[in-house]
């Protein structure tokens, strides 16, 4: 009988496929070169000193008769084995790759935060078990958070959940770094960014935060309940045509034969024209009056811009 490093028995039976698997996790993990892999094998107990090196080769073919591709160990290689396939990997077509893509964004286009790190963390999972590098890739990029901070990002989230006061390094484009103390109220998704919606002690007023242009966090403090969140309180209609994904700041108050009497609440009024935009046509503002008349006057100048 051997022992493993833990102590435990194992027979020489068992052995061949404990250093078959050992050498599949090496492998997998980057190039090994021969010496590598055997005091790998003497250090997990698996293989003694004396013993005869063809046990590795007998060991690399077991792996290359269950469907392994392994280089041999030579000058292009650097004189490592590398593993190029096996057959525990999952293979992805560029059209499977597409179709994921597909569903992906279909998805964005109405999920929040919480489900788009669920998804980044799915496909991240997938990913680790394609074999093809150029398709793993492909996947990880199919996820609008592979240009963040995912870690950043939850604990942002985590800070909302608990409406944290946070003090920011900011910096916007063209300005100085400065700090900011703000309660965190809500990460929210628009086109390809992510947006910290929170209220601005030094402003008195709810501001919207692009959450890369945070340089970092330097404080974080327990939130304050008693806070008042001002909102630009919209009363719109919406005509039937128009699919709604509302979110948590809009409530239906009236269904209409022809359409539904919408109240949204927006964080500022910047976000609550963009809002209104996004629906076209099929959208028209009754109240505020004065948020109305800002409306017209954007659409005017969006007008004057790409002309009609």
């Amino acid at each position: 009988m051997l022992k493993l490093a833990d102590n435990t028995e194992i027979n020489q039976v068992s052995l061949t496929g404990v250093r078959a698997l050992v050498l599949l996790t090496l492998l997998l993990d980057e190039p090994k070169t021969f010496e590598e892999i055997k005091q790998a094998f003497i250090n997990l107990k698996i293989m003694e000193p004396d013993s005869s090196d063809d046990i590795i080769r007998i060991d690399l073919n077991t792996l290359r008769n269950i469907g392994c591709e392994i280089t041999r160990a030579g000058s292009k290689t650097n004189y490592k084995y590398k593993l190029l396939e096996h057959p525990f990997a999952l293979k992805l077509s560029k059209d499977e790759i597409g179709v994921l893509h597909k569903v992906y964004n279909k998805m964005r286009s109405y999920a929040g935060i919480e489900i788009i790190l669920k998804f980044d963390e799915f496909i991240r999972k997938i990913a680790a078990h394609v074999m093809d590098e150029e398709a793993r890739e492909a996947l990880c990029g199919i996820s609008m958070l592979k240009d963040f901070d995912v870690k950043f990002v939850k604990d942002l989230l985590n800070d909302c959940k608990e409406k944290r006061i946070l003090t920011l390094n900011y910096k916007k484009p063209g300005e100085q770094a400065n700090e900011k103390v703000v309660s965190a109220q809500r990460l929210v998704v628009q086109n390809d960014n992510i947006f910290l919606y929170c209220y601005d002690f030094k402003r008195k007023e709810s501001v919207t935060l692009n959450i890369k242009r945070i340089l970092s966090i330097i404080s974080r403090e327990r939130g304050n309940n008693d806070i008042n969140i001002k909102t630009i309180d919209v009363k719109f209609f919406l005509k039937n045509s128009c699919i709604l994904d509302t979110d948590e700041n809009e409530q239906i108050v009236e269904n209409l034969p022809d359409g539904k009497l919408i109240i949204g609440k927006y964080y500022n009024e910047f976000l609550a024209i963009q809002r209104i935009l996004s629906f076209g046509a099929d959208c028209t503002v009754i109240e505020p009056t004065d948020f109305r008349a800002k409306v017209i006057e954007k659409l005017k100048s969006m007008r004057g811009v790409y002309g009609g």
